[in-house]
């Protein structure tokens, strides 16, 4: 059986403007744009306040007075990404990074610790030298993992062991699941799946009235099956785009990502 780690920063960019600012600390402050803009990250004790992504940065000042908010340094934020991904490279060259601030690890076939403690070392090494906190999900595949990361953020850290992959699932609301947005999640509360373990009990042909094509797939996550492979990079990272100032519109803290995701998880 696989064992998976799913990394996820919290509040990447608020967190490492942070980090290299210690004035910024333990401040409401959020990354974003003031003409036109919206915030692209909110720090948690902004997220006191009621303020999160994407929000425009007109009502976030009327929520939180004394936000601080930061055009943002790109470079930066690129900088701190490989430098916490580079502890993951210290135990395995299995690494998937999905984004800027996330991604997976495959820790199977390291023996030289248990699994808990190496995804432990990791995030306790990006907390003592980067000064940013993490969320881990330990789990047999990427689906699990994941879920598990973002459940109870920040500095979230959950094990699911092997075989209880349905268990954890099961009573979760269906939009924990990947490809359910909220008008697919609509469609499904209304007849009557509204949790996870409901949609694994249904039928795929009745799945399929619902999620068309998707419905086969979509009852495999439900169950706790996810086979989809690790895909290691096969170079070294490269730069994800240049420096944004987020001076323009800007939608959500994960700008880079090729898919979407919920920052607030």
């Amino acid at each position: 059986m696989r064992t998976i780690v799913h990394l996820d920063a919290d509040a990447f960019f608020a967190s490492v403007e942070q980090s290299a600012d210690a004035r910024l600390r333990g401040k409401a402050i959020a990354v974003g744009g003031e003409s036109r803009g919206i915030i692209a990250s909110a720090s948690y004790e902004a997220r006191k306040f009621g303020v999160f992504t994407p929000m425009p940065t007109a009502r976030a000042r009327k929520l939180c007075p004394k936000l601080i908010v930061l055009p943002g340094d790109y470079e930066r934020y690129e900088q701190f990404s490989n430098w916490m991904f580079g502890y993951a490279y210290d135990f395995t060259p299995s690494v998937e990074q999905t984004s800027i601030d996330e991604g997976y690890f495959d820790i199977t076939a390291n023996r030289s610790k248990s699994s808990l403690e190496i995804a432990l070392t990791i995030s306790q090494a990006i907390r003592q030298s980067l000064k940013i906190t993490v969320s881990e999900g330990i789990a047999s595949n990427k689906l699990v993992s994941q879920i598990a990361s973002k459940l109870n953020k920040p500095a979230a850290f959950e094990t699911v062991p092997g075989g209880q992959e349905k268990q954890f699932l099961h009573s979760l609301p269906n939009r924990w699941l990947p490809g359910v947005g909220p008008k697919t999640a609509v469609r499904l509360n209304a007849a009557g799946l509204a949790d996870i373990g409901q949609i694994a009990a249904t039928p795929v042909d009745m799945l399929a009235l619902l999620l068309g094509n998707q419905a086969p797939v979509m009852r495999q996550f439900a169950n706790g099956i996810d086979e989809r492979p690790l895909i290691p990079a096969t170079e070294p990272q490269k730069s994800y785009g240049k420096q944004e100032t987020f001076n323009e519109d800007v939608t959500d803290e994960r700008i880079c990502r090729s898919r979407a995701a919920t920052d607030g998880r």
